[in-house]
């Protein structure tokens, strides 16, 4: 994707098949009738969510927003491939300047250190401060579903991101991150969950991150997703930031959409739907 002068490149690091009676709270497999082009390939009955991050090239900048799951992921987890998606555009780690983070749950963060060191030498890394209060701290109330993702002792945000926290650097809800990089509030999935708008010469696209984790999730109302901090916050941002993106007519990405490709919403006959762009 190219706005202006800047590019929005998918890197993938691995993805996540999960059957759809386990992702939402109130759906089952029959909700998922009108909607069984968004469902995984080869896999009946199952989501495919899509792991990774973007990259984005803005001048003398080179920011990746979200750092996928890494390369020691725990099942249903699969990852480890962001480091040769880089490679293969010829992106090394100590070129990437600055790391967003659009919330800080374990398959966003996971290349954000690797051995105790960060990852990205020379990045300086960003995320909203309310997500950082809530889990970069010893005592932070990991839930079952999230300690049954992840080995807590190596993917714990308190761990991960420990070896980066002189080079944080924090912003709040409707926000300023970066030039041509602004942040609309979007918590109720974490308390800092974020949408980014990338703006350059009067062009702009969003990354939405995890507001929703399928398409019937962003164009249905109360689709109620699992793994919500806040679940009626949640849904309230979904529909507040469906609402701008159909008014303001961006395209978008989110962060586990299969492929990670970019879209549009859509309205036929007063029913919004979403439709893929061409890469």
């Amino acid at each position: 994707m190219k706005i202006g002068d800047m590019t929005i490149d998918a890197i993938v690091d691995g993805e996540c098949v999960m059957p759809t009676e386990a992702v939402y709270l109130n759906r089952g497999p029959e909700d998922w009738k009108e909607y069984e082009q968004f469902l995984a390939p080869s896999a009946p009955g199952s989501n495919l969510f899509t792991l990774g991050g973007y990259l984005v090239t803005q001048g003398d900048r080179l920011i990746l927003v979200d750092a996928g799951v890494g390369p020691k992921a725990t099942f249903p987890f699969v990852g480890g491939a962001l480091r040769s998606a880089l490679i293969n555009r010829g992106v090394a780690t100590t070129d990437i300047t600055d790391v967003i983070f659009t919330h800080l749950h374990n398959d966003h963060i996971g290349w954000a250190s690797l051995d105790g060191r960060p990852y990205f030498e020379n990045a300086t890394y960003h995320c909203d401060r309310r997500d950082w209060d809530h889990f970069v701290r010893p005592d932070y109330p990991m839930p079952e579903w999230e300690a049954a993702f992840t080995d807590p002792a190596v993917d714990a945000a308190y761990v991960r991101l420990a070896p980066v926290a002189d080079r944080m650097h924090f912003f709040e809800g409707d926000d300023s991150v970066l030039p041509g990089i602004e942040s609309w509030e979007a918590s109720g999935h974490t308390p800092g969950t974020t949408v980014l708008k990338l703006t350059d010469h009067g062009e702009s696209v969003a990354l939405i991150g995890d507001l929703s984790h399928t398409e019937p999730e962003l164009i249905a109302d109360d689709w109620d997703f699992m793994a919500h901090e806040d679940h009626k916050e949640g849904l309230q941002a979904i529909e507040r930031i469906r609402k701008r993106l159909y008014d303001e007519k961006l395209m978008f990405a989110a962060a586990h959409y299969p492929g990670m490709h970019f879209g549009r919403l859509t309205m036929d006959n007063g029913k919004i739907g979403y439709e893929q762009v061409p890469d």
